[in-house]
């Protein structure tokens, strides 16, 4: 589920199951300065099913902006409780590094994932990757709002300016020749209808 901001609406959110259609993908894409830009939001499994997914189809995203979700991978690049690397954590990296992203930092590294399970660490499986115009940006985690989830929220912020957004509006100039020619092929179609009634 994705909430846009009504702020938002004049982007043209989508949603793009064209692009990546697996049931654990929410990919978004919005419309700026004549080109899509993308927001993937992912949850994978514990069989890392999502993740594979991607590798598989060698998914081509341009202007991807965002990935984030919950990836289910325990590996020591992003949890320091962790004192080793997976195959499937690097092969994510590589996924990232593929799709122009990075690994965000948390602004203060805390577990993302709070288990309910004695004799279960809590950890860090919620990720965000960025592109690499936001390789600076910090992301945050939130432990008090995860109530009653186990999962942690996390909050990222995107730059943008004003001057980075263009809106561009289809209508036609008012009293123009394209404008007279559209009203002129409108009153022909409205003539050529048939509004008497047959019973």
């Amino acid at each position: 589920m994705a909430f846009i901001h009504s702020r938002l609406s004049r982007l043209r959110f989508s949603l793009r199951r064209d692009v990546a259609d697996h049931y654990d993908i929410l990919l978004l894409a919005f419309f700026n300065r004549g080109e899509y830009h993308f927001l993937m939001n992912v949850y994978s499994d514990d069989y890392h099913s999502t993740v594979k997914f991607m590798l598989d189809q060698i998914i081509d995203i341009p202007n991807l902006l965002y990935m984030g979700g919950d990836f289910n991978i325990r590996d020591a690049e992003w949890n320091p409780s962790v004192s080793s690397h997976s195959a499937v954590g690097q092969a994510l990296m590589d996924l990232a590094d593929s799709l122009g992203l990075v690994c965000s930092l948390p602004e203060l590294p805390v577990p993302t994932h709070y288990s309910n399970t004695d004799g279960h660490a809590n950890s860090v499986i919620d990720l965000i990757f960025l592109g690499m115009s936001c390789v600076q940006v910090l992301h945050c985690i939130e432990p008090d709002l995860r109530q009653p989830s186990d999962h942690a929220p996390l909050l990222v912020d995107l730059p943008s300016s004003p001057e980075n957004i263009h809106f561009s509006r289809k209508v036609l100039k008012c009293d123009s020749d394209k404008e007279n020619d559209f009203l002129s092929f409108v009153i022909m179609g409205l003539h050529a209808l048939n509004f008497s009634r047959q019973y």
